[in-house]
């Protein structure tokens, strides 16, 4: 179950998600502190709620798997945000770049980080991840700007799976990801990950151009 997470630190409502059968639940925390989640979420009171419904979910021996959406606003808490999820014990925590689509879309130019700039950010979190012994990922971030971490692309595991939504079904959410949400470039061809590289979420490009993905000869 992906969520916000807010509900989950009422310990009963997570017995009853765990009885209904939920077996891993996925919720989203975006910075290290209330200052940083609260403001990128626009609900006071949200990280308290999140990192609470964490702390019971693990109590209750549950798979905690998070996803944190990189801004401009939180990219460089990204090492103590991995820190944090560390210590809350979470069993995988990804760091996914933002797909700029609804709310995100409207405030893009101010909310949206060049990947060049949070590069070295996410490396030296995802450190933080494999130091402890968990399973960290990336999502939207290409190959060619994850030298040294190309393993930790989730986009390589991510498995063909339906998505049911809260006003639609998407039936292959990889085939809608490739075909409909990410782009390729003028000299991705050129890369040796072409063949397994999605490229970023096709409005990013739209946003900064395409001068920070320079193609990877690995025999070079």
């Amino acid at each position: 179950m992906q969520s916000n997470g807010r509900t989950f630190c009422y310990e009963d409502f997570c017995r009853r998600l765990i009885d209904a059968g939920v077996n891993e639940f996925g919720p989203s925390l975006h910075g290290s502190t209330a200052k940083i989640h609260d403001y990128l979420t626009g609900a006071p009171g949200a990280f308290m709620q999140t990192v609470s419904g964490m702390r019971n979910l693990k109590k209750l021996k549950q798979r905690v798997i998070t996803n944190s959406v990189i801004t401009k606003a939180n990219y460089r808490d990204l090492p103590d945000l991995a820190r944090l999820l560390v210590a809350l014990g979470v069993d995988q925590f990804q760091f996914a770049f933002m797909h700029m689509s609804g709310r995100a879309g409207e405030n893009k130019e101010w909310l949206t980080a060049r990947k060049s700039l949070i590069e070295p950010y996410v490396k030296r979190a995802l450190d933080v991840g494999i130091k402890a012994g968990r399973t960290v990922m990336t999502e939207a971030i290409p190959y060619c700007l994850m030298g040294g971490y190309e393993k930790y692309v989730a986009e390589q595991i991510i498995p063909r799976t339906r998505i049911y939504d809260a006003d639609c079904v998407i039936p292959d959410y990889t085939r809608t990801r490739i075909d409909e949400g990410k782009s390729r470039g003028p000299r991705c061809a050129e890369c040796d990950w072409h063949s397994r590289c999605e490229g970023p979420w096709r409005e990013y490009p739209d946003l900064f151009g395409w001068d920070e993905f320079v193609p990877v000869r690995k025999a070079s």
